[in-house]
C-alpha cells in the first residue's frame, strides 16, 4: 500500500501514462520482430542456455501464432533443452512438446527449409524408439533435393546428419552415397575430409563383416536361393536360422526382419527374431556406443516390440507369454514393461503349461518383485536422503568384504579394494584410476562399458574424463560392475606400460548412478603401506595397500 501523498502521486502518473499510450505520444514497449526474437534466442543458445532460448521463442510463437519459422525455432530449442536435462520424465515431456511444435511448423509451411531442417535434425538424433527416424530422414532428403532454397551450411549439415542416420539404420550403401555427395558439394573442406574418413570406416566395417560371415556351404546355398527369390519368406527364414545357428546374429536379424516385412503374420519368424535380438542385447557395450549412444536403448525397445508382436499373433501361446514375461522383467526400467511382464508370468503360472515352464515363470516373477522392492528403496534414498530409512537402506545393501590371493601376482603391486554400497535400476558407471601427487594422470585401472566406449559423447564420470582425456580407455573398459565388494590390482606401470617412479600416488574411484543421479568420488593417497578411506554411502569403503617384493 502507498501512504498518503505517494499513493496520490502514483495514481496521477499512471493516468498520464495511459493517456500518452492511447494518444501514441509514448510507447511503453517496443514491438520485437521475429528476426529479433530469433537473434535473442540464438544468443542464449550460444551461451549454453537452451531453456532461455526456448522461453524467448515461446513468446515469439505467442506473438506470431501462424508463423512456421517461429514454431520451428521453439521446437528446436525445446529439443536442445531435453538433451540437457537429467530427469528422464522431463526429457520425454520436452521431446514430445518439441515435435509438436516442429510438426506444426511443417504443417504451416511444408516448403519452409528451416522447419524441415530442424525437424530432420532432431528426428535422426533422438532415441530411435521414439519413432522419429523415418520422418527425419525424409526431411533431410527433402532439403538435399531442393538445394536452391537452402544455405550451404545447412545443406552440408543435412548431408552429414542424413549419412549418419543411414549408418544407424545399417544402410551402409546409402550412407556411402550420401557422404560422396557431400564431398562433391565441398571438396577439400573439413566436412569433406570427415566424409572421406567415414567412407573409409564403412569400407573397413564391410570387410570385417565379410570376414566374420560364416562361409558354410549351407549358408552359401541359401544366399544363392534368396538372391534368385528375394521375396520368398520361407527361404529367408531358413537363412536367418542358419545365420543364428552359426552365431552371426547381425545377419540373422537382417534376414528375419525381411521375413516379417514380407509376411507380417509369420509367428515362427517373430519368435526366432526375438531370440536373435535377445542374443544381441546380451553382447554388452562395445565401440559402437561411441558413434551412437542410444544404440542399447534402441535395441531394448526393438526387443520388446518384437515380443509384443509375437504375443499379439498368439495370445494363448504359453511360450510367447513366458518369453515376453522374462524379457520384460530383464528390460531396463525406462522401457516400462515390468507390470505387463509380471501379468504374463502370472498368466503362464495359471495356464496348463508344463511344470518346467511354470517353474521358470515363478522364478522370473520373483525377480520382478525384487525389482519392484528395489525401486522403492531407490525412492527412499533419492527423496529422503537424510532419513533413518535411507541409512537403513545403505546398511542393508552393504556387502561383505572379499579377500585377495596375493600369491597370484608378481610383486610389487598396489591393491585397490572398494565397496559399492548402493543398487539403482541400472548398474552404475564406475571408474578406478591413478594420479601422481601433482594431479597428473597416470593410468586407468578399470572403467565401465558405457563410459569407456562412449567417451566424450556422454560424460558420466567428469573427474576421470578431465584427468585422463580417455587416453587409455579402450584398454581397460569392462562390463559394468554393481553393488558389492571389488578388488583391482595396479602393477605400478603407467598407461604407456612404463614402471612408475617411487613416491606418492593418488587412487581415485568415481561412481555415477542412473536414474537416481546419485554420485560420489573418493580418493586415497598412498606413500607405501595401507590407507583406508570410509566416507559417504555410494563408495563407503576404499582401501589401497602397497605390497612390496617379498609380500611384507
Amino acid at each position: 500500500m502507498f501512504p498518503g501523498n505517494q499513493r496520490k502521486g502514483c495514481r496521477v502518473i499512471c493516468i498520464c501514462l495511459i493517456v500518452l499510450a492511447i494518444t501514441g505520444t509514448v510507447s511503453l514497449a517496443q514491438d520485437k520482430t521475429l528476426e529479433q526474437y530469433i537473434e535473442e534466442a540464438e544468443n542464449y543458445q550460444k551461451s549454453d542456455k537452451p531453456d532461455q532460448a526456448a522461453k524467448v521463442m515461446e513468446e515469439a510463437v505467442g506473438k506470431y501464432p501462424d508463423n512456421s519459422t517461429a514454431h520451428s525455432y521453439f521446437g528446436f530449442y525445446l529439443g536442445m533443452q531435453a538433451g540437457r536435462t537429467t530427469d528422464f520424465m522431463e526429457a520425454g515431456r520436452l521431446v514430445g512438446k518439441s515435435f509438436e511444435m516442429l510438426d506444426k511448423a511443417v504443417s504451416l509451411d511444408p516448403q519452409n527449409p528451416i522447419a524441415r531442417y530442424h525437424r530432420g535434425l532432431l528426428g535422426v538424433n533422438v532415441p530411435k524408439f521414439l519413432g522419429k527416424m523415418k520422418t527425419g530422414i525424409q526431411d533431410l532428403g527433402w532439403l538435399i533435393e531442393t538445394p536452391d532454397n537452402v544455405s550451404r551450411d545447412i545443406l552440408l549439415s543435412a548431408y552429414e546428419q542424413l549419412a549418419q542416420a543411414y549408418e544407424k539404420e545399417e544402410e551402409r550403401e546409402k550412407a556411402k552415397l550420401t557422404w560422396e555427395k557431400m564431398i562433391e558439394l565441398a571438396p577439400g573442406t573439413d566436412p569433406a575430409k570427415k566424409a572421406e574418413k567415414s567412407i573409409a570406416k564403412l569400407s573397413e566395417e564391410k570387410q570385417l563383416q565379410l570376414e566374420k560371415q560364416p562361409d558354410s556351404a549351407a549358408i552359401a546355398s541359401l544366399k544363392q536361393k534368396v538372391e534368385e527369390e528375394p521375396d520368398n519368406p520361407a527361404l529367408l527364414l531358413d537363412l536367418g536360422k542358419a545365420y543364428a545357428d552359426a552365431g552371426d546374429f547381425q545377419e540373422a536379424k537382417k534376414a528375419l526382419k525381411e521375413v516379417v516385412r514380407i509376411d507380417p503374420a509369420n509367428l515362427e519368424a517373430y519368435k526366432k527374431l526375438a531370440s536373435v535380438l535377445g542374443e544381441l542385447a546380451g553382447e554388452g557395450y562395445d565401440e559402437r556406443i561411441h558413434e551412437d549412444t542410444d544404440l542399447r536403448t534402441n535395441l531394448a525397445f526393438e526387443v520388446m516390440d518384437v515380443q509384443e508382436k509375437t504375443v499379439e499373433l498368439a495370445p494363448e501361446d504359453a511360450e510367447a507369454r513366458l518369453s515376453r514375461g522374462i524379457i520384460g522383467v530383464q528390460m531396463p526400467f525406462f522401457v516400462g514393461k515390468l507390470d505387463q511382464a509380471m501379468d504374463d508370468l502370472n498368466w503362464v503360472i495359471k495356464s496348463d503349461a508344463p511344470d518346467s515352464v511354470k517353474a521358470d515363470a515363478l522364478y522370473w516373477l520373483g525377480v520382478g518383485y525384487q525389482k519392484k522392492a528395489m525401486t522403492q528403496w531407490i525412492k527412499v534414498v533419492s527423496d529422503y536422503p537424510d532419513s533413518q530409512a535411507s541409512r537403513t537402506v545403505f546398511e542393508t545393501m552393504r556387502p561383505a568384504i572379499k579377500r585377495l590371493d596375493v600369491s597370484k601376482y608378481q610383486l610389487p603391486i598396489l591393491t585397490i579394494d572398494f565397496v559399492l554400497g548402493f543398487r539403482d535400476e541400472l548398474p552404475p558407471q564406475t571408474v578406478v584410476w591413478v594420479e601422481d601427487k601433482g594431479g597428473q594422470f597416470v593410468k586407468t585401472i578399470y572403467v565401465s562399458g558405457f563410459s569407456g566406449h562412449a567417451k566424450e559423447q556422454q560424460v558420466n564420470l567428469p573427474e576421470w574424463s578431465d584427468s585422463s582425456e580417455f587416453a587409455d580407455a579402450d584398454a581397460v573398459t569392462g562390463a559394468s560392475i554393481d553393488m558389492g565388494h571389488h578388488i583391482y590390482v595396479w602393477d605400478l606401470k603407467d598407461s604407456s606400460g612404463k614402471q612408475v617412479k617411487p613416491g606418492e600416488y593418488v587412487v581415485k574411484v568415481e561412481v555415477h548412478y542412473w536414474p537416481s543421479m546419485e554420485y560420489q568420488m573418493v580418493s586415497a593417497t598412498t606413500k607405501g603401506g595401507r590407507t583406508v578411506v570410509e566416507e559417504g554411502n555410494l563408495i563407503p569403503y576404499l582401501e589401497v595397500r602397497y605390497i612390496p617384493e617379498g609380500g611384507n
